[in-house]
């Protein structure tokens, strides 16, 4: 039983890919704001707080009615 829990613990491996952290933000915390609101046809929307979690690493892995999940690699 002993060499069985040995052989076992001595397979084991760190991660070979990279590790990653996650954020959740709720739609709540989001606001949208018109990047440039005296244009005519499509508004294009712009949220601060999307461009600041971008410029820190962040990517969007999800959005959905309750929020946006985000990722970045763990330094």
């Amino acid at each position: 039983m002993a060499a069985a829990v040995l052989v076992v613990m001595g397979q084991a491996q760190a991660p070979k890919g990279p590790r990653w952290e996650y954020l959740y933000v709720e739609q709540r915390w989001v606001k949208f704001e018109p990047i440039d609101p005296n244009a005519n046809g499509p508004q294009l929307l712009q949220a601060k707080l999307m461009n600041e979690l971008g410029s820190e690493g962040w990517d969007m892995v999800q959005a959905g009615t309750g929020g946006y999940m985000f990722r970045r690699a763990m330094r």
